[in-house]
């Protein structure tokens, strides 16, 4: 049996009194780290039945998109057909229809489709599908009227552009001496580069390529291939204007220029233009 003494315990006393705060945060430490290991546990066995979970649930069906040069051969026949008027306007586009002519997959037709609409080619219908644009005397109005409100100020914008003046010129001049040895009544084909029309399109957007905004050049590429429709169908449809005497229209356009005579090549591309206006509203 031990006797403490009267002093002793309070010798105790007073020890316990100082070191029980030490003991209550070693205590608390222990807990925290006990805590901490069962919480981990827990992470654990989350994460691992989540892994198997995943592995039992069905695959995702992955679309896959389309080579972006398989769209662009897609577009130009289809950009084809509608010009040369194979595809009549007002037509229905059939994706399942187009798929098997042009043996490819829905994809690139839809998105071939899709770039036509913004090129105003094809309209899209709210549940009918796309459709050939239609063609009329108010849209061709309307295309015409646009051409020479910008085009107008385009060319004088680029020829006031001194910057690669030189070689802008030379490249008309090489470009008008192409489409000279050109039969100008050839069918529409965007691909091929060399042939009437796709160098045809080059004189034109290059004539106002220097106006110093690419959003206009880009706009007046879309109002250009909205109007090969309208003056296909009078290659098609009208003998008259067979008679027509391009080579000449385009010569004026391109001595003014060359003259750095800025209203006079104003005036002669109008004139160039209206010149299918004419022919398109004669009956």
């Amino acid at each position: 049996r031990l006797f403490i003494k009267k002093n002793d315990k309070i010798e105790i006393k007073i020890l316990f009194f100082i070191f029980s705060p030490f003991f209550y945060f070693i205590l608390q430490i222990y807990y925290l780290v006990l805590k901490t290991i069962f919480y981990t546990e827990s992470i654990k066995k989350r994460f691992f039945m989540s892994i198997a979970n995943l592995n039992k649930q069905p695959a995702v069906e992955i679309i896959k998109l389309a080579p972006q040069s398989l769209i662009t051969q897609i577009y130009n026949k289809l950009k084809k057909s509608l010009i040369n008027g194979d595809l009549k306007p007002g037509e229905k586009l059939k994706i399942d229809t187009l798929k098997d002519k042009y043996d490819t997959g829905h994809t690139p037709i839809r998105e071939a489709l899709t770039s036509l609409v913004k090129d105003g080619l094809v309209e899209r219908i709210e549940q009918k599908g796309f459709v050939a644009s239609s063609v009329s005397i108010k849209h061709f109005n309307e295309v015409l009227k646009t051409r020479l409100w910008i085009e107008e100020i385009a060319i004088k914008k680029s020829m006031e552009n001194k910057e690669g003046l030189e070689a802008w010129e030379e490249n008309l001049i090489l470009l008008n001496h192409r489409l000279n040895k050109k039969d100008w009544t050839e069918k529409y084909n965007p691909e091929n580069s060399d042939s009437w029309e796709m160098i045809h399109k080059k004189f034109h957007i290059s004539l106002i390529s220097r106006s110093g905004s690419d959003y206009l050049t880009k706009f007046c590429e879309q109002l250009y291939d909205q109007n090969l429709r309208f003056r296909f169908l009078l290659i098609k449809n009208k003998k008259n204007y067979l008679k027509r005497n391009v080579n000449k229209e385009h010569q004026d356009i391109l001595d003014a220029v060359l003259a750095r005579d800025v209203i006079s090549a104003q005036k002669n591309l109008v004139k160039h233009y209206n010149v299918t206006g004419k022919h398109f509203l004669d009956k």
